[in-house]
């Protein structure tokens, strides 16, 4: 990661000075949490610098990379009142782009598919549907995208492995090697479609690699509907292991007072050792995410999880008010003690109140 922003860098000051359009924000949150349990306090303060700049421009060829940093104060009032500073690059990314086509190598963000809350193809970020910073770990990777002109595209990747986990499921970084994948997308007349694969070392002991499957298809009608499905593959020399995510969702917008949003996803999970239609494990959970505008600057929003094998439930309710550079969110978390799906967001304590203050200038 040094050398990638050495060559940044060296890119910035080999092109001159007014060629070169660039632009600073600043991202600051501030997150207080106060959890039934103990009477436990967590807070912290996170500032991201975000630094775009537009290196060569000629027609419609840009060359262009953002740099961001991720500087972060964190108390909590049960490990010794424990106060830490932590600091890391958050994004940093090199990219060329024209019309049709795009090549982007660095620290980035890289994530597919419709599903909003039970996600089947999270397979390289760690979003939150309860986070409304949408704040995720950036992987190292290089990426290569063609357009068509139908809006079809085609993705090619590769990433750098990290020895870090980065999906809800089974997927490791195996440390200091080369992953890569791809992914399709075609919009048929009523429906997107997507195929993507991925192929990469794995640190299990029991098996070699792991070859990831994922399909997605949305219809946008009067009723949004959508699916995503994962087939996981883990191989060695002499066999195979499996396992298996489905999701099914719908949204859609009743015309109540301002309009109450409404999303349904319902997900499946199964395990399988040698043959792949016959489960040793499986497990099902549902949400309903519920939103509704109280005004111009005001909105509530509510999402209920299910676990159904472990009759397990998570309630996440959230106001939010926004003004010009300020969003403020109040968020209620009243979840079961334990999570009882494989893809089953859960708070790790049962009930808090969390208090999100962000700004952006």
């Amino acid at each position: 990661m040094k050398k990638i922003i050495t060559t940044f860098f060296f890119v910035l000051i080999t092109v001159q000075i007014n060629c070169i359009e660039w632009n600073l924000t600043h991202q600051i949150t501030s997150i207080t949490t106060l959890y039934n349990d103990l009477n436990k306090l967590a807070s912290e303060l996170n500032y991201k610098p975000e630094l775009t700049v537009d290196i060569y421009r000629l027609d419609d060829n840009l060359l262009d990379t953002e740099l961001s940093y991720d500087l972060n104060m964190s108390y909590n009032n049960t490990n010794n009142n424990d106060f830490k500073i932590t600091g890391k690059l958050y994004r940093g990314w090199l990219r060329y782009s024209n019309s049709q086509t795009e090549f982007r190598v660095g620290l980035q963000k890289i994530n597919f598919g419709p599903a909003q809350i039970l996600r089947s193809l999270q397979w390289f970020d760690t979003i939150d549907p309860h986070d409304p910073t949408k704040t995720t770990e950036g992987v190292k990777a290089f990426i290569g995208r063609y357009y068509f002109l139908n809006n079809a595209n085609i993705w090619l990747w590769g990433i750098w492995g990290d020895r870090e986990e980065t999906s809800i499921d089974r997927f490791f970084y195996e440390e200091d090697n080369l992953e890569f994948g791809g992914r399709i997308q075609y919009p048929f007349q009523y429906c997107d479609a997507g195929f993507s694969i991925h192929h990469s070392p794995t640190d299990l002991l029991s098996f070699e690699t792991e070859t990831k499957y994922g399909i997605d298809l949305r219809w946008d009608m009067a009723l949004d509907f959508w699916i995503e499905s994962c087939l996981n593959v883990y191989n060695n020399s002499k066999d195979n292991n499996y396992s298996r995510l489905f999701t099914v969702g719908a949204d859609y917008t009743f015309g109540i007072g301002n309009g109450i949003y409404c999303l349904f996803e319902h997900q499946y999970f199964s395990e399988m050792l040698e043959e792949l239609w016959k489960p040793i494990d499986k497990s099902v959970a549902s949400s309903l995410l519920i939103s509704y505008p109280l005004g111009m600057f005001d909105s509530v929003s509510s999402i209920l999880s299910y676990s159904w094998q472990s009759e397990l439930s998570n309630l996440f309710i959230s106001y939010n008010r926004n003004y010009d550079y300020l969003s403020i969110y109040l968020n209620l978390f009243w979840n079961s003690d334990q999570n009882g799906h494989h893809n089953y967001n859960s708070n790790k304590d049962s009930k808090s109140i969390q208090l999100i203050l962000e700004t952006k200038f």
